[in-house]
């Protein structure tokens, strides 16, 4: 169950959807059935700002990003239509979904009248921006780590006037909740976990080979950071020192611009790009490998993995935020050697990867599935 979902079981919704999407009608018909029957009306504001046209047509780099760090919210003029819209309307709650939509004085100023307002964060954006542009420098090199660098600097400046205009906010665990309370005293922090539904039925597919699998969003720079540090660093630890042939599946959304030809070349590894379903390739794989290096939030990949009762080696950020027990539940590793002696020994040693697969399929039922979402929600709304 989606968070929309459940707020749907505690109140009426009035779904509002700010943006610079396109054509507002065809917005709404992208919407899934179920969204729009959990909603008592849907309001689709898509505006485009003089700014953001001209930064659109802006040629030179730093004139972009000096752009970007003047005019930090894209959706001002999305989020003052959508007052003038609702202007005159009261509601028992604000549940603001992402800080960029924080702009709660716009809505006031319109006369919009609200008990209460909670700030739902998917991440601690401004350190999360810090720690990438440290983590992979090496990789995006020195002008693109300074802009990170940059927009993480924009993102602290944001959490700095935003947050505070809020009465609560949502973070998906506890170390975010203890660092942004740190920051912020004067505001309500609630967790609510990252969940993941029950996998549909599925059948595990033996293979002579050992499959290792890697799942997310290719483009996404720390799941990019990650597969090329395991293929180009760890597989080739792997490969000297197996038992048998192996084999690495890398599945995700991938755009054109990856060079997805530096993965292919390389025997071991099969690359699914864009898939329909995840479900066969969870069938095929023994264990999921999290090298992830940088980054922020909860992995879904991994509570996803222990869903469909997979074996997780894990970095120790891959894992950050969740409430696993190395050992226990999951294998954490840092580091080339590390990471590739732990893969090697959920490999070779059946016993560890069974335990440990029923580890994280038990924590998953205990803490991560749809029921902990609504009990968290209805906790944070007490």
């Amino acid at each position: 169950m989606t968070r929309q979902g459940c707020l749907s079981e505690l109140f009426d919704i009035t779904l509002a959807i700010v943006g610079d999407h396109g054509r507002e009608v065809e917005v709404y018909r992208c919407l899934a059935d179920d969204v729009k029957t959990a909603c008592v009306s849907v309001v689709v504001v898509s505006r485009v700002s003089v700014i953001d046209r001209r930064l659109r047509r802006t040629q030179s780099f730093w004139a972009r990003v000096l752009f970007e760090v003047l005019w930090p919210i894209g959706y001002q003029q999305s989020l003052a239509e959508l007052g003038r819209r609702l202007v005159g309307e009261r509601f028992d709650v604000v549940h603001c979904f992402r800080l960029y939509n924080g702009l709660l004085r716009l809505l006031r100023w319109h006369g919009i009248r609200f008990d209460r307002s909670i700030l739902d964060l998917d991440d601690y954006e401004s350190q999360v921006g810090f720690r990438s542009a440290t983590a992979f420098r090496t990789l995006i090199g020195n002008k693109l780590s300074a802009v990170a660098r940059l927009s993480a600097v924009e993102w602290w400046v944001l959490e700095a006037l935003l947050i505070p205009n809020f009465d609560d906010a949502l973070v998906c665990s506890q170390l975010d909740r203890q660092k942004l309370r740190h920051r912020f005293p004067g505001i309500r922090w609630h967790v609510v976990p990252n969940t993941v539904p029950e996998p549909p039925q599925f059948h595990p597919i033996g293979s002579d080979q050992f499959t290792f699998l890697f799942v997310g969003v290719l483009g996404y720079l720390p799941n990019w950071d990650a597969v090329l540090f395991f293929c180009t660093h760890v597989l080739p630890l792997l490969r000297r020192v197996g038992p048998r042939e192996f084999r690495v599946l890398i599945v995700g959304r991938a755009g054109s611009d990856l060079d997805l030809n530096r993965l292919r070349v390389i025997e071991e590894v099969r690359v699914v790009a864009n898939p329909l379903d995840l479900s066969p390739y969870y069938a095929q794989s023994d264990a999921v490998i999290v090298p992830i290096r940088g980054g922020g939030g909860t992995r879904i990949k991994i509570l996803e993995a222990f869903s469909y009762g997979l074996a997780v080696v894990s970095t120790t950020v891959g894992a950050e935020g969740l409430d696993v027990t190395p050992g226990s539940d999951i294998i954490i590793a840092d580091g080339t050697e590390a990471f590739a002696e732990q893969c090697h020994r959920i490999w070779t040693d059946d016993l560890l990867r069974q335990r440990i697969a029923s580890g994280g399929h038990d924590l998953w039922r205990r803490k991560y599935n749809p029921a902990a979402l609504v009990a968290a929600l209805g906790a944070a709304y007490e």
